[in-house]
């Protein structure tokens, strides 16, 4: 058993394929077509989430998130906490949520209240499988042997490297839930195309180029990312997100091994709580990169 426990939240979309050991998420609620899942003994497959999406008739039934409290990250640690583990966290962006902060307050608490344990929450900066790579990353350099002293200083770095890009069907949902700005979603709803967006480097989700078509923003999300990513020898591991797309992430994977030469790939689903934001169609290209300037 290893002497300290990674957790992150829902938002990482950690492929489930990924069997971990002393790994753990904090689920995370949402609510659509007026009906409310706690993520975890209450919840959607994706298919059906992004069918609800589609289904839905009234601005009412579109999907709405909630922030993970302190109160619930509280009762999510205090069982790996008692039981003697420390604990490193890797969060959801500060800038686009509450949540990072309402953890780091229950981390607070939780320091009083176990002082002999350890237990440490880093900002990924970061969302979806972008956040997910850095627990991947960490994950892999704890069960080699690294210390968690180790493992907080890669989780810091990382979250610097992790790049992800992103194309979405329809800006508005991310208009409509304050991701972006309505001046964006009104010129990619009258012109009919199709974002490509970035997280930069202070954790904010930004649009950084157009394309007319679905294909054609797939190959700029495979061109952003051959500007800025580390070499292919580096790449451990690649992920292929997508919202209720899986064929068009079979041809980006396809892309992305022939243009970049990465071999090693996931093809992850983008969960109900990022696909309430982002909504269905989108897909994700995620892998290291230099920095995450563009």
């Amino acid at each position: 058993m290893s002497s300290f426990f990674i957790t992150t939240e829902a938002t990482s979309d950690y492929p489930s394929c990924l069997s971990e050991k002393d790994f753990a998420v904090i689920p995370m609620s949402y609510s659509v077509c007026g009906k409310d899942f706690d993520g975890e003994k209450e919840k959607l497959s994706p298919k059906e989430f992004y069918d609800a999406c589609r289904n839905a008739k009234t601005k009412e039934d579109l999907p709405t998130t909630a922030m993970v409290t302190a109160y619930t990250a509280k009762e999510f640690f205090t069982p790996l906490l008692r039981a003697g583990h420390d604990v490193l966290h890797i969060g959801f962006s500060s800038m686009l949520s509450g949540t990072y902060d309402q953890i780091c307050a229950a981390a607070k608490e939780l320091k009083e209240e176990f002082p002999e344990r350890k237990i440490t929450v880093v900002d990924s900066k970061s969302a979806c499988f972008v956040e997910g790579l850095v627990v991947y990353y960490v994950l892999r350099a704890r069960d080699n042997g690294a210390s968690y002293e180790e493992c907080v200083s890669l989780a810091e770095d990382l979250s610097g490297k992790a790049c992800g890009f992103f194309t979405i069907e329809d800006i508005n949902h991310l208009c409509r839930t304050g991701r972006v700005g309505k001046a964006e979603a009104f010129v990619g709803t009258t012109l009919h195309i199709k974002p490509i967006l970035h997280i930069d480097k202070e954790g904010r989700l930004i649009p950084v180029t157009k394309a007319i078509s679905k294909k054609r923003a797939m190959h700029g999300v495979v061109d952003l990312a051959k500007k800025k990513m580390l070499p292919a020898s580096e790449q451990k591991l690649v992920g292929i997100g997508h919202a209720d797309a899986y064929d068009e992430a079979l041809n980006l994977e396809k892309m992305a091994k022939a243009e970049l030469g990465v071999q090693n790939t996931v093809i992850f689903d983008v969960g109900s709580v990022i696909g309430s934001h982002v909504g269905a169609g989108m897909l994700a290209l995620v892998l290291l990169c230099s920095d995450r300037s563009v």
